[in-house]
C-alpha cells in the first residue's frame, strides 16, 4: 500500500519479546513502488531505537494498561481504599481489547494488566520513553505519533491470509510441521502482493519461513504501511482520549 503524500517512507516492525533473542526485527522502505523489507536484525533496544530513527514504528505489544487497572493499583500503592464496584473485565481490557473482539475476527487479545504479555509491556514503555526522548516530546500511544500497536493474528484474519478457527502458524518447527507449512503458505501469498506491492530482501522470506518472531515483524512493518494508507481502523471519537492512554491496535480495514 502507497503510503500517503506526505507520510514516512521507512517503516520498522517489531515482534516484541522479554528478550532480544526472541524479538523479530525488520526494516522497510517505499522504493519504485513498493515496499522492500529487508532483515532480521538483531532485537536489543539499541538496534530497535537506531533503526526508529525516521520511520514509523508498528510495535507487536501493548502500549499502555487499562484505565481502571491504572487507577484501581495505585490507590491501593497508595493505601487508600479498592475501587468500590469496579468490574474485573474492565481491570483485565483496554477499550482497544473489547473493540477487537468485537470485530469478530476470531482473536482475542491477552490482557496486559493480568497475563504474562504485561513483562513484554514493561520493554515497550521503555522503548516508547526511547523514542520521545530521541524526538524530544512524550508520544501517544494510539498511532498519531508514529508508533502504532500492531496484532499480527488480527491482521492475517483481516487480510484473508488466515481462518478464523484452527489454523495456527506458531511453533512447529520440529514436532509439529503444521505451523511452519502454513507460515510458508503467508509469506508466499505477501511476496506476491496479497496486500500490495511488496519485495522481501535478502533470506527474510526463509527466515519468516523458519520462525514465526520474524513472520510477525514482517506483519507489522505492513500494518504500519496500511495505517500510513489510511487504510487501518482508528480509535472511534468517543474511545480517543482512552486510546491516547491505553493503546489502540492498529487493524486493518476487513476485506470483504
Amino acid at each position: 500500500m502507497a503510503p500517503g503524500t506526505s507520510a514516512p517512507r521507512r517503516v520498522l516492525g517489531v515482534d516484541l519479546a522479554t528478550e532480544p533473542a526472541r524479538t523479530g526485527l525488520v526494516e522497510g522502505e517505499w522504493r519504485a513502488g513498493a515496499w522492500r523489507l529487508t532483515g532480521p536484525y538483531p532485537g536489543d533496544d539499541g538496534s530497535i531505537l537506531e533503526r526508529a530513527a525516521g520511520a514509523a514504528v508498528g510495535l507487536d505489544a501493548p502500549l499502555g494498561w487499562p484505565d481502571a487497572f491504572v487507577e484501581a493499583v495505585g490507590a491501593h500503592h497508595a493505601q487508600r481504599p479498592w475501587p468500590d464496584g469496579v468490574d474485573p473485565v474492565d481491570l483485565r481490557y483496554r477499550a482497544t481489547d473489547r473493540f477487537v473482539v468485537g470485530l469478530e475476527l476470531g482473536v482475542r487479545p491477552l490482557s496486559v494488566s493480568s497475563d504474562l504479555i504485561g513483562a513484554v509491556a514493561w520493554r515497550a514503555a521503555g522503548l516508547m520513553e526511547g523514542l520521545a526522548r530521541a524526538g524530544g516530546r512524550p508520544l501517544t500511544r494510539d498511532g498519531r505519533d508514529g508508533v502504532y500497536e500492531v496484532y499480527p493474528a488480527a491482521a492475517l484474519r483481516a487480510w484473508g491470509l488466515l481462518a478464523r478457527r484452527g489454523e495456527r502458524y506458531k511453533g512447529g518447527r520440529v514436532a509439529d510441521p503444521g505451523p511452519r507449512a502454513l507460515r510458508e503458505r503467508i509469506v508466499g501469498a505477501l511476496a506476491e502482493g496479497a496486500v500490495g506491492p511488496l519485495e522481501l530482501g535478502g533470506g527474510l522470506a526463509g527466515a519468516a519461513v523458519d520462525s514465526d518472531h520474524v513472520l510477525d515483524a514482517i506483519l507489522g512493518a505492513l500494518v504500519v504501511t496500511a495505517a500510513l494508507a489510511g487504510a487501518t481502523i482508528p480509535p472511534p471519537a468517543a474511545l480517543a482520549e482512552r486510546a491516547s492512554r491505553e493503546g489502540w491496535i492498529h487493524v486493518p480495514v476487513v476485506r470483504p
